[in-house]
């Protein structure tokens, strides 16, 4: 009884030891878990670069064959703006009024057509612009003119004139036929056509263009 006694002790005392290596190793030292790091991802946001705006460009005074014939006016000059205040505009012109008529004023330059702006009522404002070829046909085909949107100025064709503008109407004038069109808003561009080519251009709030401007 007292040899089986003397063998248990050292065996419960091993395995007590066994037992307390067993926890150690679980709760630490080299085998003991580490927590897993977090990464919080960062979002960054780009902030929009914004577009400069662009600065709105006026005629080129000094290139009257740039400016734009529209409905309601010719390059610088807008119908119902006042006349004497047309003059700044007009640096590549030289003033063309006649004494016979001083209620037109008018701007010549060589190679252009002339610029009429008539005002027989002698209101002071512009109601109508009058681009015009002096000197016949011949001078029309080789003005370096001012032109609508579709391309049509002093010097264009019929044929072109009519291709430009679907919607063109035939009008009867008091000794010839002229061609009008409208952006049914109440303004017109005219056309006079002489030997099928354009030769005068008025821009004004009716289908119209006068029989004569100085006489």
């Amino acid at each position: 009884m007292s040899f089986t006694r003397a063998h248990r002790r050292p065996v419960v005392a091993v395995l007590a030891i066994a037992a307390a290596l067993a926890l150690a190793g679980c709760s630490g030292g080299a085998g003991a878990s580490t927590p897993a790091t977090t990464e919080t991802a960062t979002t960054t946001t780009a902030t929009p670069t914004s577009s400069p705006t662009p600065t709105p460009t006026g005629p080129d005074l000094a290139d009257p064959a740039s400016w734009i014939v529209s409905f309601t006016g010719v390059g610088p000059i807008e119908v119902g703006a006042p006349i004497e205040g047309t003059a700044s505009f007009m640096t590549a012109f030289t003033v063309a009024t006649q004494e016979a008529c001083p209620w037109v004023t008018a701007y010549a330059a060589d190679g252009l057509p002339s610029v009429w702006l008539p005002d027989p009522q002698s209101t002071g404002v512009v109601n109508q612009i009058v681009l015009q070829a002096w000197g016949g046909p011949a001078s029309a085909a080789v003005a370096a003119s001012p032109t609508t949107a579709e391309g049509v100025g002093v010097g264009s064709t019929l044929e072109e004139l009519r291709a430009a503008y679907p919607a063109l109407t035939e009008q009867q004038g008091k000794y010839a036929v002229f061609y009008a069109v409208t952006d049914d808003a109440g303004h017109w561009i005219n056309f006079s056509v002489t030997d099928d080519l354009v030769d005068g251009i008025v821009v004004r709030d009716e289908a119209k263009i006068d029989s004569e401007y100085c006489g």
